[in-house]
């Protein structure tokens, strides 16, 4: 796919994501299921609002003699929005802190950090 067609589809997806959140949270109780159906809902329309700037991005600090993988800023892109979802998760359950925040966020850049240098030195 190319990099024009990925922009576009997560546009349509990052509407449609907001659209389903926003009448999960307007229109329904709290139960085990919209919970779940809030997170999973949650990570889809972060992951696609998140894919242009990845992709703006990559393309602004990214070195030019690099190899172009347009499935880098969708992996990225998903690193964030799982970070936002865990720390919604931790918020709603109590037990989010500014450390823990840290701490997972240096836990998610270092696991992108392991997927870069492991495509470098291939």
């Amino acid at each position: 796919m190319t990099r024009r067609t990925i922009i576009l589809v997560a546009v349509v997806i990052a509407m449609l994501s907001w659209a389903g959140l926003a009448g999960l949270v307007f229109f329904t109780r709290a139960p085990l299921l919209a919970r779940i159906a809030f997170f999973v809902l949650l990570f889809v329309a972060l992951t696609a609002t998140l894919v242009p700037l990845a992709f703006y991005v990559n393309d602004r600090f990214v070195k030019s003699g690099t190899a172009y993988d347009p499935r880098r800023p969708v992996r990225q892109s998903a690193w964030v929005a799982l970070f936002f979802v865990v720390c919604a998760w931790l918020q709603m359950i109590r037990a989010l802190h500014w450390i823990v925040a840290a701490l997972l966020a240096g836990v998610f850049i270092l696991l992108e950090t392991f997927f870069l240098t492991r495509g470098v030195s291939r």
